[in-house]
């Protein structure tokens, strides 16, 4: 199982960026205070911030589609695959492991990049909040992940660049890796014990590692 921003794809900065393009678009300025008001907030949270800090006349779903459009637009022509990304995969499928793309992103948003870095032959399924009905920090999305993947539990791990999805995850018994990713958890990567194993990158390497 693998989660895809920030895990397979390069695209944390872009999400976090895209506000930023919001205003200057607006000719707004992202002040200090601003970028504190920020933090530990996903993107739909961040505009609601900005609708408030500079009082506009936008709803907060207004706000996030003006940021989502960047997004889209890095899903479409920017966004690359992680170093060691598609050499572990071929890897994998040559190994014969199932494979599945386990995200929070609407596919609508994302599909253009799967298939323009070929990474999308890669899996045997996909699933999103949207497909299944949860969110990632809820323990029936990996419920419905471990029906799909008909093995035993003991036998799936799942890979995140997020706490967590992957302490969810691990409620339920799946194995646990933390991809190292500066912007979502370059604060407690070194230290944290939370989780069965961690890698500074998806690598055939590392995959061996932990008996793959």
């Amino acid at each position: 199982m693998f989660d895809m921003d920030g895990t397979l794809i390069d695209s944390i900065g872009g999400w976090f960026g895209s506000c930023s393009y919001f205003l200057k678009e607006m000719n707004l300025e992202e002040t200090d205070e601003l970028k504190e008001m920020f933090k530990g907030k996903k993107l739909y949270a961040r505009g609601i911030a900005i609708g408030k800090y500079y009082n506009l006349d936008l709803t907060p779903d207004e706000i996030y589609a003006k940021n989502l459009k960047y997004v889209k637009e890095g899903y479409d022509e920017i966004y690359g695959a992680k170093d060691n990304v598609m050499n572990a995969l071929d890897y994998l499928k040559e190994k014969g492991y199932k494979i599945s793309l386990n995200t929070a992103t609407n596919i609508g948003l994302c599909k253009n990049c799967l298939e323009r870095t070929g990474l999308m032959k890669y899996f045997d399924y996909i699933q999103t909040c949207d497909d299944c009905g949860y969110l990632k920090d809820d323990e029936r999305y990996y419920d419905w992940a471990i029906k799909k993947h008909n093995e035993d539990v003991d036998d799936i791990i799942f890979f995140d660049d997020t706490e967590a999805p992957l302490k969810t995850a691990r409620k339920r018994g799946i194995k646990t890796v933390l991809v190292y990713e500066p912007l979502t958890n370059g604060e407690y990567f070194e230290t944290t014990t939370d989780f069965d194993y961690k890698m500074d990158t998806i690598s055939v390497e590392n995959l061996k590692r932990i008996g793959l």
